[in-house]
C-alpha cells in the first residue's frame, strides 16, 4: 500500500496517464495498423484494424524512377468490417513501393516496404529479432525504438507478443508501441506461450500474425521464402511427438532439402532446444527428437526466446540464438551449457545480414551499445569464439529448471516531443513511441516495481 506523498504522485501520474491516452485515441481511425506481413518477392500482406466497420481500399506504386507506373496496384477491401487483411501481389521482386490504405475517402495510414529479391538470388537480406517484449512497456518502447533507427528488410518476433493473448488491451499497447517500426518492416513471429492465456486456440494471434496455408486458414505455424533463405516458424507449444504440425514440419525440410536457389535454412520457436537460461531445453521438442530432424535436413541457424535473456550458442550441427529481452522481465543468467558461447541477462534486440555464403550478427542493447558481435560461414563454427570442440550432447536435457530472478533494470525511455509524451502523430493518427503516455507510465513503473512480482514465463 501507497502512503501520503507517494499516493499523491501517484494518483497525479494515473489521472496524467488517462488525459493523454484520451487524446492519443481521439479520433484516429485505425487502432492498429496498417502493419506489414506476409513479405515475398511478389507482394506483401497489409492488414490493419479501423476504429469503426468500414470498407477500405489499399493503393501500392514504385518508389523511385526505376519502377514504372504500371507496376501500381490498388486492391480494395469490400467488406464493413474492422478488421481488413489485404494481399497485394503481382509486384516486382527487389523492389522499393510506397502504400496508402484509405477508408471513406479519409487516409488511415502509409507506409513503405521492399519487395524479397528474386528467389535464388544472391541478394543480401537484413532482418532484426526481438521477442518477450510483453511486460515493460517502457521497456519494450525502447528495444523498439532503436529498431527503428536500423534498416532492414523485414523482422522477427520470438513470441511473448503479449502477457495474456485473450487481452483486447495487451494487443492494443502491443501494436501502439510497434506501430512506427511495423508500417515499413513486415513481421513474422512465433506462437508464445503467453499468446494462448485466457486464449486456449490462440485466435487472436491468428487474426493478427498467423500464417495462411494453401486453403487460407491461419496457422500458428509456417514457412517463408525470400531470396535464398528459406525460415521455418514452428509453434513450441504443440505436441512434437506426433500430429498435423509434425507431418507438416518434416514434409516442409523435405521439400526444401532439394530446393533450388536455398542457401539458408533457419527455424524460430519460442520455446527452443537450447538455452541456457531458467526455463532450460524445450521438453516437447526435445522428447519429439525435433533437434536431431533439423539437424538431419541442415538447419543452420534457430532462434527462440522464452527466456528472457541474450544467448548466442552451438550446438553442433546447429547454431542458435535466444533472443527474449524485449521487455519482459530479466532473467539472471546462472549457469552455462557446453552449448553456450555467450548469455547475457539484458534488453536487445539483434541485427541479423546475410550476404554470400556468410550470416553476420549483432546484438545491441536499446542505446545502441553492442554486446555481441559474430558470424559464421556455411557449415562452420561462429567465428568470433576461442575454438572449441563440437559439443558432444547437442541434444539437451528434457527437464528444464524453475524460472528464478529477474535481471538488471529496464532501459529508459526514448525521448518524445509531446506534452504527453506520445510523441508526434504520424500519418493517420498513430502515435509513435509508446503509444500512450509514456512519462506517465515510467513514472507509474519506477513506483511500482519493486512492489510487482512478474509472471515468469
Amino acid at each position: 500500500m501507497l502512503h501520503g506523498g507517494r499516493a499523491t504522485v501517484t494518483a497525479l501520474l494515473v489521472a496524467t496517464w488517462m488525459a493523454c491516452a484520451g487524446d492519443a485515441f481521439a479520433g484516429r481511425p485505425a487502432l492498429k495498423g496498417p502493419y506489414l506481413t506476409g513479405l515475398s518477392e511478389s507482394g506483401v500482406v497489409i492488414r490493419f484494424e479501423l476504429a469503426a466497420p468500414a470498407a477500405a481500399t489499399v493503393q501500392v506504386t514504385g518508389d523511385g524512377p526505376a519502377v514504372p507506373p504500371a507496376v501500381a496496384r490498388v486492391v480494395e477491401s469490400r467488406a464493413v468490417a474492422s478488421f481488413h487483411d489485404v494481399a497485394v501481389q503481382g509486384l516486382e521482386p527487389g523492389v522499393t513501393y510506397r502504400y496508402s490504405v484509405r477508408s471513406g475517402g479519409a487516409p488511415v495510414g502509409d507506409g513503405r516496404f521492399v519487395t524479397a529479391p528474386k528467389g535464388g538470388s544472391d541478394a543480401p537480406l537484413t532482418f532484426l529479432v526481438y521477442g518477450d517484449g510483453r511486460t515493460d512497456v517502457a521497456a519494450h518502447t525502447s528495444v523498439v525504438h532503436a529498431m527503428e533507427q536500423v534498416p532492414a528488410d523485414f523482422v522477427i518476433n520470438t513470441g511473448d507478443l503479449v502477457e495474456a493473448g485473450g487481452s483486447a488491451e495487451d494487443w492494443q499497447s502491443f501494436f501502439d508501441v510497434n506501430g512506427t517500426l511495423l508500417r515499413s518492416r513486415p513481421i513474422f513471429s512465433a506462437f508464445g506461450n503467453h499468446e494462448s492465456v485466457h486464449d486456449p486456440s490462440g485466435a487472436t494471434f491468428l487474426r493478427y500474425l498467423g500464417f495462411r496455408d494453401a486453403s487460407g486458414t491461419a496457422r500458428p505455424y509456417g514457412t517463408v521464402r525470400l531470396g535464398n533463405v528459406r525460415l521455418f516458424f514452428l509453434n513450441a507449444e504443440h505436441d512434437w511427438a506426433a500430429g498435423d504440425e509434425r507431418s507438416w514440419l518434416e514434409q516442409e525440410l523435405g521439400r526444401s532439402d532439394a530446393e533450388a536457389g536455398v542457401l539458408w535454412r533457419f527455424v524460430v520457436v519460442h520455446d527452443g532446444p537450447w538455452s541456457a537460461g531458467p526455463h532450460g531445453s524445450s521438453r516437447r521438442l526435445v522428447e519429439g527428437h525435433v533437434p536431431d530432424l533439423l539437424a538431419a535436413h541442415k538447419i543452420d541457424l534457430l532462434f527462440s526466446g522464452h527466456d528472457h535473456t541474450y544467448q548466442r550458442g552451438d550446438a553442433g550441427a546447429i547454431k542458435y540464438i535466444v533472443s527474449g529481452g524485449a521487455g519482459s522481465p530479466l532473467y539472471a543468467i546462472t549457469r552455462t551449457l557446453p552449448t553456450t558461447r555467450k548469455a547475457l541477462s539484458a534488453y536487445h534486440f539483434v541485427e541479423v545480414r546475410t550476404s554470400g555464403d556468410e550470416v553476420r550478427i549483432v546484438a545491441r542493447r536499446p542505446d545502441g551499445a553492442e554486446i555481441d558481435r559474430c558470424g559464421f560461414r556455411k557449415g562452420a563454427s561462429w567465428d568470433c569464439d576461442t575454438p572449441r570442440a563440437a559439443p558432444a550432447d547437442a541434444v539437451p536435457s528434457a527437464t528444464p529448471p524453475a524460472p528464478s530472478g529477474v535481471g538488471s533494470r529496464p532501459a529508459p525511455l526514448p525521448a518524445t516531443t509531446s506534452r504527453c509524451g506520445v510523441g508526434a502523430p504520424l500519418a493517420g493518427g498513430s502515435p509513435r513511441g509508446a503509444g500512450l503516455a509514456g512519462l506517465a507510465v515510467a513514472g507509474l513503473l519506477a513506483l511500482s516495481t519493486v512492489r510487482r512480482r512478474p509472471r515468469r514465463g
